[in-house]
């Protein structure tokens, strides 16, 4: 794929990514009730991933003097966290799927499959799309999805709108993750 092409298709700041991810083509949309539920829970797995990056970030800073109402709410969100986690990681066995490079917008997503996984793919054809953000949490962000291009190794889909907090979720997700690439590329061409 051409990158101009590629940078047309996807708006907006994007990241780079190596990613366990699983998609499956659905004849329509899922009841608004499961995709209330999928949002929710992709909207508590973005929140628990910006804390826990938040929380190694201000390790080796002066942490700030927090009230302990704050407080105690950061504490039952971890634990909740935890609880969650241990439940799921029972369950699935931490069997995730194959993962494909992948370039994660705030609105669409492009999946270097590699071949055959996107023979007879068609635009416009709805796609539901399971992508593990960190693999050591065996948690997906769920996202429905509308085909848009389709190439012999990738394809590219954009998210069907997504509730107002999930959104703010992804996006400062999508950010951190963009701006923590750059200071990274910045810091190789420094060394």
């Amino acid at each position: 794929m051409h990158t101009e092409s590629l940078n047309s298709l996807l708006d907006g700041i994007t990241f780079d990514d190596y990613l366990p991810i699983d998609w499956g083509v659905l004849s329509e949309l899922p009841s608004e009730g499961e995709q209330r539920r999928h949002h929710r829970a992709s909207e508590e797995l973005l929140q628990n991933l910006l804390l826990r990056d938040e929380a190694s970030s201000q390790e080796g800073d002066e942490v700030e003097v927090v009230s302990g109402c704050e407080s105690f709410k950061r504490l039952e969100t971890r634990l909740d966290l935890l609880l969650n986690l241990v439940t799921e990681m029972m369950a699935n066995n931490a069997n995730l799927p194959a993962q494909h490079a992948v370039i994660l917008g705030a609105h669409s997503l492009c999946v270097q499959t590699g071949g055959d996984a996107v023979a007879g793919f068609k635009k416009d054809v709805l796609l539901k799309v399971q992508i593990y953000l960190d693999p050591n949490f065996p948690r997906p962000l769920t996202l429905y999805t509308r085909l848009i291009d389709v190439q012999v190794k990738s394809f590219i889909v954009n998210f069907y709108p997504l509730e107002e907090r999930l959104q703010d979720q992804l996006d400062k997700y999508v950010f951190r993750q963009h701006r923590r690439a750059i200071a990274l590329a910045r810091r190789n061409e420094n060394s």
